[in-house]
């Protein structure tokens, strides 16, 4: 059956997503949840191709801002120990005390001079650590308009937040039945000029061999992601799916991949997100429960985005 239906190249077009056509003895996922390659590349040398600017721009915010303050307080802690090495005593305004005591009061110095602020309660009066406070000063201006460089790129760097159904489903279409599932626009900004491609992944035990077909979408464009949009795609006589059943697609490894393409209308720049789906997370014989759409006093209308994951089973369906 599986070799039937697709060898078939009447049934879908045939198609390379760079993935390759090895078919793996193993499960394997092509696509995170979140859209990220899930393709580890190793290297002679492990670190050549880490690229710290795009780290920093695509990593959680937590993150970041722990990364930030963490680097904040290690640059102050390790000059303040340079300065109670080079002498506390080369220190106008400084009020010897005890060890902790002056170590505290040099780091808040490191920290005014790391910043160019500069209360001069306590000021250098030696040679020796007027140099190093120099040096500091130009690695604070350095470091921080590094910084602010990124700040700016994480959150001037365009992205799609766009809400997927958690699974995909086999639903009743017109008089066949379709593969469909639903997304939504999180943000505030608007979405136009939507357009979906939708490709399926399957080993063929046949030729040993993983094939990719592109599955011809009921409607591949839309101008608005006002609500929510459901991706269908046909299963007719065309179809790479057309006869093919649910335990075929599992022993098949099948992965559905879908890739978005929009334009973020706040600042006219081109936005890609991508998800995909394993035959496992695919739900036979459901569909999509419709999000309801409530009209607000001043004329809007309110619509709740957890609603697109709510599907439901039909029991009478063959």
């Amino acid at each position: 059956m599986i070799k039937e239906i697709f060898n078939n190249k009447k049934r879908g077009v045939e198609t390379e997503l760079g993935f390759g056509t090895k078919n793996y003895n193993t499960s394997v996922r092509f696509l995170n949840r979140d859209g990220s390659l899930n393709i580890k590349r190793k290297i002679a040398n492990r670190y050549a191709g880490f690229d710290v600017y795009h780290w920093l721009i695509t990593t959680s915010w937590t993150r970041f801002i722990t990364l930030v303050i963490c680097g904040y307080v290690v640059i102050n802690t390790l000059f303040a120990l340079l300065y109670y090495v080079i002498g506390a005593d080369k220190f106008g305004g400084l009020k010897l005390c005890c060890g902790i005591d002056d170590f505290l009061q040099l780091f808040f110095f490191s920290a005014q001079t790391l910043t160019t602020v500069g209360y001069g309660h306590i000021y250098p009066n030696h040679t020796i650590i007027s140099s190093v406070a120099a040096i500091e000063s130009m690695f604070g201006l350095l470091g921080f308009a590094l910084a602010t460089g990124i700040l700016y790129g994480r959150f001037s760097r365009p992205k799609a937040d766009i809400e997927y159904s958690n699974d995909a489903v086999i639903a009743p279409y017109q008089d066949i039945t379709g593969f469909m599932f639903r997304l939504g626009n999180k943000g505030q900004y608007e979405l136009i000029e939507n357009e979906c491609e939708l490709s399926m992944t399957i080993n063929n035990k046949e030729t040993k061999k993983r094939e990719f077909h592109t599955l011809e979408l009921e409607r591949k464009r839309i101008s608005y992601l006002a609500f929510s949009w459901t991706i269908v795609h046909p299963i007719d006589d065309r179809s790479p799916l057309f006869g093919v059943t649910e335990q075929e697609l599992l022993d098949g490894d099948a992965e559905f991949i879908v890739a978005i393409k929009s334009i973020n209308d706040t600042i006219s720049q081109s936005v890609f997100s991508r998800i995909s789906y394993k035959a496992n997370e695919v739900v036979w014989n459901a569909k999509f429960t419709p999000i309801k759409q409530i009209p607000n006093k001043d004329g809007s209308i309110s619509i709740d985005m957890r609603d697109i994951h709510l599907i439901e089973k039909l029991q009478n369906h063959s």
